[in-house]
């Protein structure tokens, strides 16, 4: 397969010598871009981790294998400096059976399952159940991380992307013949890179300019010709964020909106059908909503708007969704957690079959398979409906300002209570409001710097400067130049929100819990075979049958 050059008045290109990186670019500033959040990086912390859910593979760093049911703390990161959170990433990232964290210095740390290298610890035996630092990055300063289903990414404050792990399918981005990789390696590197993220044997990544590329399998055609090689959405620009799901992906652009492509099974692409989509597409149900952040779990995906509110879609067996509804019917658009409305929610997180998100006011809340324990209940019940975690000691101690959600593990990490944490989040929350005006929102910046006792003037201006390349790279935040395709791309969500109506009143009927004798594998199938909609192709066989064609029938991607 040809692969795309990188455009050549693509700023993010390494050979682009139209701006030389900033000193400290990507640390404590960011202006995104005009109207989806622009991002300040919290200080690092000496914060406590907690743990709860599976631990067999020691994905939790405690010891013993027995599941965890209520949150524990992983004494093994007591004392350690965790970097702090910004809008692309979080301190801690739980994968399907392993763990990675960053430390205030950059340097990653991994533990867990190790059977395909996925700790890059130069080895691919068993587990390890305490965190480790991955010795291959040393004097790396890693600013975010991905981790799929048994590969991992990473980027560094240079714009330089790394993967190890699993590469039979080519989701390390690399042409080699190796079908392992058991240290992080250098890929992308004519291109710089702003975040990565991770699927079940995709990848993808996230330009400074905010194109979008794409490898691996399946990502696209789904069909059995690998993309070892990444190459560039065709016409996508203007994206501030990604998350990719098991075999979905999502794109929130510069103006609030979400687009996505992928398998489509369950609707997790919300466009009001289960036929899949190879490039990006409107999500649906969203009108009027500025969307500030978006997460992907196995499948099912999620939106969180600018007042704090919460959407999800996609498959909703085991309460994943968060709606209150038992029957397990999936949602092909859209749809608001009303059990959440009151709440300004400021982070989420989706595993593969549940979800958990942190409120303003610090309090944590998660819903769907109870299984192992993941969802820190103290109970293996499946919750349907959100519910509230408390840690040791309960509210009036601790304070979450960050979580991570994983295949059947979830992490969380605190502060004790001073006071001063409800504050970080309210102003986490505060900035971002894409509706301020650019005096309140450099007033926001000038706040949190304080704070944190930062260079309050250099980076101010950095943010301002890295705001005006942005603009030049990939135009204001008019709808003629951005998006896919810019004015084909709005045109898209125009026309997907024109046709809502008839949309809403054929995917109702398909939306309807199974008849009786009839399985959800069989709902799924009758809804796949309804006509095929102009421009829509019909789902490919079901995921189970793709994984049993490529001789992969691997646990971290199945649901259990």
């Amino acid at each position: 397969m040809t692969v795309e050059a990188a455009d050549p008045t693509d700023s993010a290109s390494r050979s682009s010598s139209k701006r030389a990186p900033s000193k400290r670019q990507n640390s404590s500033v960011g202006i995104l871009c005009r109207n989806v959040p622009a991002y300040v990086r919290e200080p690092p912390i000496e914060a406590v981790v907690f743990g709860w859910g599976v631990s067999e593979d020691g994905q939790l760093g405690v010891e013993g294998a027995a599941d965890v049911l209520a949150p524990k703390v992983i004494e093994a990161l007591l004392g350690t400096r965790l970097k702090g959170r910004s809008f692309l990433s979080s301190p801690l990232v739980a994968g399907s059976r392993n763990t990675l964290a960053i430390d205030a210095d950059g340097q990653l740390l991994s533990w867990g399952w190790n059977a395909r290298g996925t700790l890059g610890h130069n080895h691919s035996r068993g587990t390890e159940r305490k965190p480790r630092r991955v010795a291959a990055l040393k004097g790396v300063n890693i600013l975010q991380t991905s981790i799929g289903g048994w590969h991992c990414l990473a980027v560094d404050d240079k714009g330089q992307a790394y993967a190890w792990g699993g590469n039979e399918y080519g989701q390390c981005g690399l042409d080699l013949p190796k079908r392992d990789l058991v240290v992080p390696t250098p890929c992308m590197s004519h291109l710089r890179i702003r975040q990565v993220a991770a699927g079940g044997m995709h990848s993808c990544a996230l330009t400074e300019t905010g194109k979008v590329w794409v490898w691996g399998e399946p990502w696209g055609e789904f069909s059995m010709t690998l993309d070892r090689k990444p190459r560039a959405l065709p016409d996508v620009t203007g994206i501030a964020k990604i998350a990719c799901g098991a075999f979905h992906n999502l794109a929130l652009n510069r103006d609030g909106q979400v687009f996505a492509w992928g398998i489509n099974d369950f609707g997790q692409l919300g466009n009001g059908t289960t036929f899949y989509e190879t490039s990006p597409t409107a999500v649906v149900g969203l009108k009027g909503e500025s969307i500030t952040d978006i997460a992907a779990g196995g499948w099912h995906s999620l939106a969180l708007t600018v007042s704090g509110e919460v959407y999800v879609w996609g498959r909703g067996e085991y309460g994943r969704l968060g709606l209150g509804d038992k029957s397990g019917s999936s949602r092909l658009r859209a749809s608001k957690v009303r059990a959440m409305e009151g709440h300004k929610v400021v982070q989420a997180s989706c595993g593969g079959t549940h979800t958990c998100v942190l409120t303003a006011e610090a309090r944590l809340f998660t819903w769907g398979r109870g299984s192992f324990g993941r969802l820190g209940t103290n109970s293996q019940k499946d919750c349907y409906s959100p519910v509230e975690v408390l840690l040791p000691g309960g509210p009036e101690r601790w304070r979450v300002i960050s979580i991570s959600c994983g295949g059947r593990h979830t992490l969380a990490l605190a502060l004790p209570d001073n006071g001063e944490v409800e504050d970080m989040l309210t102003k986490r929350a505060s900035f971002r409001n894409r509706n301020t005006s650019s005096d309140a929102e450099e007033q926001v910046v000038r706040d949190i710097l304080e704070d944190y006792d930062l260079d309050e003037e250099d980076d101010l201006q950095e943010g301002l400067e890295l705001q005006d390349d942005l603009d030049d790279d990939v135009g204001p935040s008019g709808h003629d130049e951005v998006g896919v395709g810019g004015a084909t791309l709005t045109a898209s969500l125009e026309a997907a929100e024109r046709e809502q109506d008839e949309i809403e009143a054929a995917s109702d009927s398909k939306d309807q819990p199974p008849k009786e004798g009839q399985t959800e594998d069989d709902f799924a199938l009758t809804a796949s075979s309804s006509p095929e909609a102009p421009g829509l192709r019909a789902s490919p066989p079901r995921i189970e049958s793709m994984l049993a064609a490529l001789d992969m029938q691997d646990p971290s991607l199945h649901e259990t």
